[in-house]
Formats: C-alpha cells, structure tokens, sequence
C-alpha cells in the first residue's frame, strides 16, 4: 500500500470503562484490529488503496467508540459496510433521454453516482454544484441523441474537484466507482466517443454577425443553445480539477461535440486544471469570448488538440497535448466570423508541450492558423513527432514572425521548439507556410530545455502522469 493504513489516525492508549470492568487497548492491539478489518474489506472489495482507507477510517473509529472493543467482529463490519459504501453507491438518474432543465440551485454529491441521459440544461438563474470527488456518467447515443450536460446563458456551474478528489465525468460503460481512486478499471484513456460532451455557454463578445450564434452539435430550436452578447467579463462558473473523459460525437454536417465546449464565455468563469481525456473530435474548443483556461490536459483527441474560434481572447496557459496516431492537429485557429470587421480578437497560448507520435498517420500536424486567425503563441515544445512533421497552415494575411504581445490583426509566434533529428529543419517545419528568415521564433533542438513548454509539475492528479 501507499501509505500507513494507521498514519495519522489515532495515538495512545484507548480506554473503554463500564460498571463491570475497564478495558485497556494500546497501539499494537488497535493495529492488529484495524489490520483484521482492513484484510477482510479487501477480500471482498476492490484491493484499491481507497478501499483500505475507508475500512481502516471505519474500524478505527468503531473501537474508538467502544462498539468492538477486544472483539474485532465490530471492527471488521464497520470496515464492510464503508467499503460497500464505495464500491456500490447509490445511482441517481438525471433526465430520462429527452431534455431537463434544471432551474434551481442543485448538488450533486460524492456518495453517489449521478447518471445523466439525454440533454441536461442548467438554466439562467440557477447553479450546478457538483462535490468534490463526485463521479458522473452519462448515458450513450450518437448524433441528437448524444447525452450534454449543458449550461445555458445566466447560469452556472460549481465544480470544485481536489488534486486528491477530481471530479470525474465519464460513460455509463465506464466500471469505475469510488472504490477505484479515480482510475477505471476498464476503459483505455484514449476510449472515445461514448457520450456527448460539457458545453458552457456564456455573454461574452463572439466574432459572428449579430453578436450571438446557436452552439454547434446541439440540437437546434432551444432557446438555450444561443451564446454571444457583451458582457466580456461574464462569469459561468467554476470547473476546477475536473476529468472529463470518452467524449465527442458527430450530430451532422460538421457539427460536432467536443471534449470541453465553451461558446460567448466571459472572463469572470475559472477553467483551471482540467483534464480532457479521448475526444472523437476537438480536445477543447472556445468559439470567441474572453475565458482564460490554466493547467490543460488534452489526450488521444481525434481532430485538433486546441480550437479557437470566433475572435477568442483569452489566453491558454500551461497545456499538455498528447497526439494519437490519427489525430489532425495539435491546434486550429480561426479569426473572427463578424462580416463587419468589428468584432476582433487577439488569443494568447502559451507554456505548452505537445507530445507527438511516431507512427503518425500525418505530418502535417504541428497547427493550422487559418481565416485571419491573430495571436501570439508563446513557449511552445514539440516532442517526440515523427520526421517529415510541420505545419497545416499558416495565414500569410496575418503573419507577424516573432512578437512579445498581442496586436490587432496580428499573428505571432515566439520561442516555439521542435525538438527532433538532423532531419527537421525550419523548412521542412514551415512547409512553405511562412517564410524561413522571418521565423527566428523557430528552433530545432535534440532535447527539450527545461523551461520550454508546460511545467508538468502540476499535472500530478491527471491520469496521464
């Protein structure tokens, strides 16, 4: 095991006294029933660390309040019952496949499994808060069909996981229970596909005419699918230590669910440690907007790691992206969609480590910059891509070369590092998209410096490290 089962739990000598005599259990005699206990528990649960620590919390506390005194058998059931506690918790089905809105303030708590089917609204006035810990699964379906969990414009959602307690979205498939310390013990990381998606949508600027714009891969005719207006600073809420896993699917046309989908998000809504394991497209995607995403994990996604789009303003800080062999890119990035020209957005994305994969399936996969997409990629590492990788696309319209800040209708790279073989050179990275002498942000290295990318110190919590 990890740790001491009795680190911390109780010390000294406990004394139980009755009318008849006082019984006197010291240390050594505590370990051996909590010991006992703890054996039993495993025999007949999940041999997770999870699992030991709840039985031994249990058994300690049942000597402690007299129920086994020197007779283990309290000991041992106190230590059953929280095990079974963990490993079969109470599902609560959310929505029965069709829509429900919620429109009061609403928790969802970590003693049970919170099944959801169908499209799960959170309307404006009203607040998710989701417990630290708490897993969620959602039900299957493709297309329409596709189980959300949607926050609607004016509302919001509180979830507030722990490095040691993630909040953990994932499929109905998934075996995964409290039992199993956040792990499953039958889903692939990179699974995808098994269900819709999170989408949070807000009233922020976006770059679209009109100002507002109904979500892709939702269902279209609900008054709750609209983002965009004025409010920059609009706060949707908190998602923090959170894993959403096995997601994306295809509704028709292009119009696809994402890991992560944000629309109109204003800067007042935190997105900070967030891990996106498996998409079947985008990793994440923010159609314009001003939220600021901090400590990134994206994984296995099938089309782009990172997708802005829509005059996005926010900065991306600190993100891993690892590559599947049949991923597009690691990132796409769009200008604005406002025919006027008015409505602009100059993104910033920096301190990221891309992992790359040597049997590829592409090459041209290091980004596609297109439709007047303005910028500044900052400290950016490629690791492990195969020979022959580069550039997508890079939009000749807006290209500044080398640059510090954000500028109006400019795209800037700077300190971005392939690190690879003899092979790779700027040309062959460039791929034609920009001219070799403007890119003195580009270098070729044979090992990663330590400052260049992500500081992967704090991804300690995600399942990829």
């Amino acid at each position: 095991m990890k740790k001491s089962l009795m680190a911390a739990l109780f010390a000294g000598t406990l004394f139980f006294a009755s009318c008849e005599q006082e019984v006197v259990i010291d240390d050594a005699q505590l370990q051996e029933i909590v010991d006992a206990a703890v054996a039993a528990a495993l025999q007949n649960y999940p041999n997770t660390q999870a699992i030991a620590d709840a039985a031994a919390a249990a058994a300690t506390q049942a000597v402690n309040a007299g129920i086994a005194s020197l007779d283990i058998n309290g000991a041992i059931q106190a230590a059953l019952d929280a095990a079974d506690a963990i490993a079969n918790p109470e599902v609560v089905n959310v929505g029965t496949g069709g829509i429900l809105e919620i429109t009061t303030n609403t928790t969802w708590t970590n003693d049970k499994i919170w099944f959801m089917s169908g499209k799960v609204v959170v309307k404006s006035g009203a607040t998710l808060t989701i417990e630290e810990g708490t897993i969620v699964k959602a039900a299957g379906g493709q297309g329409s069909n596709a189980t959300v969990l949607l926050v609607a414009q004016g509302g919001k959602i509180n979830a507030v996981g722990t490095a040691a307690k993630p909040i953990i979205f994932t499929d109905f498939q998934d075996q995964i229970t409290y039992a199993h310390g956040g792990v499953s013990p039958n889903r692939s990381l990179g699974d995808r596909g098994k269900w819709g998606s999170i989408v949070i949508l807000g009233k922020a600027k976006v770059g679209e005419d009109g100002g507002t714009e109904d979500i892709e891969g939702i269902t279209s005719g609900f008054d709750f699918t609209v983002y965009g207006g004025s409010d920059d600073a609009d706060n949707s809420g908190v998602l923090k230590y959170v894993s959403i896993r096995h997601t994306g699917t295809q509704v028709a046309g292009g119009d696809e669910l994402q890991g992560l989908t944000m629309g109109g998000v204003g800067s007042g809504t935190v997105i900070d440690n967030v891990e996106l394991l498996g998409s079947n497209d985008d990793g994440i995607e923010i159609f314009g907007g001003a939220v600021n995403v901090t400590n990134l994990v994206v994984y296995g996604h099938k089309d782009d790691g990172i997708d802005l789009d829509e005059a996005y303003k926010g900065t991306i800080s600190n993100a891993l992206i690892y590559m599947a062999a049949d991923s597009d890119t690691a990132f796409e990035i769009d200008g604005t969609e406002d025919g006027t020209g008015t409505v602009k957005g100059e993104y910033t994305v920096q301190n990221v480590t891309v992992y790359g994969t040597l049997d590829a399936e592409k090459t041209a996969t290091l980004g596609d910059y297109k439709s007047g997409a303005t910028g500044l990629n900052k400290n950016i590492a490629y690791v492990d891509f195969k020979d022959g990788s580069g550039y997508k696309g890079i939009d000749a319209g807006k290209y500044g070369g080398a640059g510090t800040a954000t500028a109006v209708d400019k795209l800037f790279f700077n300190s971005v590092v392939f690190v690879g073989g003899s092979a790779n050179t700027k040309a062959t990275l460039l791929n034609g998209k920009a001219s070799e002498d403007s890119a003195t942000w580009l270098t070729v290295a044979s090992t990663k410096a330590a400052t260049a990318g992500a500081d992967e110190s704090v991804f300690g919590w995600t399942q990829v490290k």
